[in-house]
């Protein structure tokens, strides 16, 4: 007999994202204060902008990636993560990229090759609260940074909706709480159900 639970709905939507180039981000990987996956944004930094990063190395050393996740941080509070994601932000006088989008053609291989790099996360009931252990049920990143979060019901097995869903977002959800301050880390929240 099949499993109709939100569970296996959470499974199906994985199964589907990790296909399309998602890879699976622990929940434990996840700064809830700062609402970012640290280990995520420094490697993807370090793979696609060593040049950048060596230069702040010799600065300051092994604090390298402590000063690069304090100004990636500032940044994101500062200017929202879509405008960070689109132009990068500020450490001690760089300019460090977040994502890589597209290139309109193919003709430059280096471009290519760093949107290719862009590190795209799913993670499953993210613990997100400094103040509790609530979760969502998924969230997804680019190069640590969430941006989308999921809550998911199945109408089948629990009798829950979308709506549901939506009241759970504006009852249980404080807007506070560093995930979902407004444009700040995650840019949108969807409620979904299987209809």
């Amino acid at each position: 007999m099949k499993r109709t639970s939100e569970a296996a709905f959470e499974t199906a939507i994985e199964a589907v994202l990790l296909e399309d180039g998602f890879k699976r981000v622990a929940p434990k990987d996840f700064d809830r204060e700062r609402a970012i996956f640290p280990t995520e944004a420094l490697a993807f930094i370090k793979a696609t902008q060593d040049g950048v990063w060596q230069k702040l190395e010799a600065l300051h050393g092994d604090q390298t990636g402590e000063r690069v996740l304090e100004a990636l941080c500032k940044w994101l509070d500062a200017h929202g993560a879509l405008a960070t994601l689109r132009h990068g932000f500020k450490c001690f006088g760089k300019t460090l990229r977040v994502a890589f989008f597209r290139p309109a053609h193919g003709l430059n291989p280096e471009l290519e090759s760093r949107y290719k790099a862009n590190r795209l996360g799913l993670t499953r009931q993210l613990h997100f609260s400094t103040k509790s252990e609530k979760s969502l049920d998924v969230v997804l990143s680019v190069n640590g940074i969430p941006i989308v979060t999921l809550e998911l019901k199945n109408p089948i097995s629990a009798g829950a909706t979308a709506a549901d869903a939506i009241r759970q977002y504006r009852t249980t959800r404080d807007p506070r709480e560093p995930i979902f301050v407004f444009t700040k880390r995650s840019l949108v929240h969807f409620a979904v159900d299987t209809e």
